[in-house]
């Protein structure tokens, strides 16, 4: 599990140039497009689905993930997806959950995960 220490340590990577809560969300938004390559795959309570876009409209709603799964497509909030553990989407997923205050899904420890500026 992400120790919060390591989480928070990211989170300052990504917003270290955001100020107020629209850009911090638009940097999240840059980071997780960048390294998510699409489709991906992800879980949203225990279903599996395919991610085949992530977006940002507003501070309320937080990012979402544009979702297909058997017979159906439709936008979720990006919190509410799990992400294969040992890969770098399920790490930056994390930061973002904890970023919001909400307990990190699963995801290998990167604690010296960098992003290029």
């Amino acid at each position: 599990m992400p120790r919060s220490a390591d989480l928070d340590a990211t989170i300052e990577i990504i917003v270290v140039d955001a100020y107020g809560d629209d850009e911090q969300y638009t940097a999240f938004l840059t980071v997780i497009s960048e390294q998510t390559a699409l489709p991906t795959t992800a879980t949203m309570l225990g279903i599996p689905v395919t991610v085949t876009g992530i977006d940002y409209d507003n501070e309320a709603r937080g990012l979402t993930a544009t979702c297909q799964s058997p017979g159906k497509t439709g936008d979720v909030a990006l919190a509410d997806l799990a992400f294969p553990p040992d890969t770098e989407t399920a790490w930056i997923h994390a930061a973002y959950r904890h970023y919001l205050g909400l307990q990190p899904f699963p995801a290998t420890p990167r604690p010296d995960w960098t992003w290029p500026d």
